[in-house]
């Protein structure tokens, strides 16, 4: 038999019950793995045998194991113990519950391709883990919220006699009729980095939360949007004239400026307000507070077409300017002047252009937006500079040789490939 290569890609290789004649005929042999299974002897043959080991870990195991194999979220709990020793590999998030320690000792090796969420008093557990996202706690002895949770004003009626609360993004109030006072009178105490409140709940809240919390304040007589909005006259009519955005605001294409600056008295946004260029002014003549301001872009890009007609209606209509790529020929019309071309054409890479001679002129003239320059295609010699072509540019392309030999055949030496999620050789 004609000597190969093997070569095994997976997230777990068992190589416990491996028959070393198998793999004899191989004249080499790569396991490419993040957990390598062995036993003494299956590491006795391996050392025998020409393999080339590119792994993240090996795990000596001489009892049977279970590899688990998950696509999407898993939680460890307290009242299910593993009967084997486990090795677990998820594509998703895993969530540990308390009271799992004796559970944790039978997994031997766990490879998260997500993000962990473990109570601290485990917080040493990641060092049995491979983890590719991000490893965060959480209090045991607290009752989880939702991540970001919005205290509503049944709240503190349904909130339990001396009992612990945990959020781990952010608790917003945004009722200023919540009873925070009913909340301290049940020893209620709550865990977050931030509390979002308004300016009246502070002396109150600060009772109720730790210390360290980042308060982000709404001002009175400012109506709270969590989250990311779209300022419009629904936003108006639902929240009010005076808004605070914790988050990113967007104004439509179509925003009626003049209505905005009628009826917004207060804004404030914590993130980005992303308009236009011809709403900025307007824009910047309201009672604003914003973090960054971003202008969008609605140029016009005609691509792959084999006639563009430029003219004055389509430069009119395109306020941010026209963009025109690997097209066949341009025709510039009459009515098209020079200023219109220099102002509003920001690029332009083409076989051919049909124009006059001002207008070819103005052609060079271009102040091109976005890092991209004119591609103009030059008049031949002796030829109409109307009706110039040569070999468009290309952007990115290298010269490509063609072989007129034959295909050659499969190469005879050609590796054995073995893709999997786990391998058991």
């Amino acid at each position: 038999m004609e000597k190969k290569k093997l070569i095994l890609n997976c997230e777990v290789c068992d190589s416990r019950t491996m028959k070393e004649e198998d793999y004899q005929p191989y004249e080499s042999i790569t396991i490419n793995a993040e957990v390598l299974i062995v036993n003494e002897v299956s590491k006795a043959k391996l050392f025998k045998l020409p393999v080339r080991q590119n792994i993240g870990r090996m795990i000596e195991c001489e009892e049977e194991t279970d590899v688990k194999n998950i696509n999407g979220a898993y939680e460890i709990t307290a009242d299910k113990m593993p009967q084997k020793p486990v090795i677990l590999v998820a594509n998703g998030s895993l969530k540990v519950m308390p009271g799992t320690e004796e559970i944790l000792k039978k997994y031997k090796c766990m490879i998260i391709n997500g993000s962990v969420e473990l109570p601290e008093s485990l917080k040493s557990a990641p060092d049995q883990m491979v983890v590719n996202g991000s490893v965060s706690t959480y209090p045991d002895d607290h009752v989880i919220l939702d991540d970001d949770f919005i205290m509503d004003l049944y709240f503190p009626v349904r909130a339990r006699e001396g009992m612990k609360y945990f959020a781990r993004k952010t608790v917003i109030i945004q009722d200023t009729d919540v009873d925070i006072a009913k909340l301290l009178q049940k020893n209620v105490y709550i865990r977050t980095p931030r509390l979002i409140v308004p300016e009246s709940k502070i002396e109150v809240c600060a009772r109720l939360f730790d210390a360290d919390v980042d308060f982000v304040v709404v001002p009175d007589g400012m109506s709270l949007v969590y989250g990311d909005a779209v300022l419009n006259e629904d936003l108006i009519y639902k929240k009010g004239r005076r808004l605070f955005v914790y988050g990113c605001l967007k104004l439509e294409e179509n925003t009626d400026m003049e209505m905005l600056r009628r009826e917004i008295d207060q804004l404030t946004v914590t993130g980005r307000v992303s308009l236009y260029k011809d709403q900025k002014e307007k824009f910047l003549t309201m009672n604003v507070r914003y973090k960054e301001l971003h202008v969008e872009s609605r140029e016009r890009v005609l691509q792959g077409l084999v006639t563009v007609h430029l003219n004055k209606k389509l430069f009119d209509s395109s306020p941010d300017g026209i963009r025109i790529g690997s097209a066949v020929k341009v025709v510039i019309g009459e009515d098209v002047t020079p200023e219109m071309l220099i102002h509003g054409l920001n690029g332009i890479n083409c076989l051919q252009i049909e124009c006059s001679d001002e207008q070819r002129e103005a052609l060079y003239h271009i102040k091109t937006e976005h890092g991209m320059m004119p591609q103009i295609p030059e008049p031949a010699s002796g030829q109409n500079p109307d009706h110039a072509m040569e070999k468009p540019p290309v952007f990115g392309q290298t010269d490509i040789i063609q072989d007129k030999t034959e295909p050659a055949a499969p190469e005879s030496d050609a590796p054995y490939v073995i893709n999997a999620e786990s391998y058991v050789m």
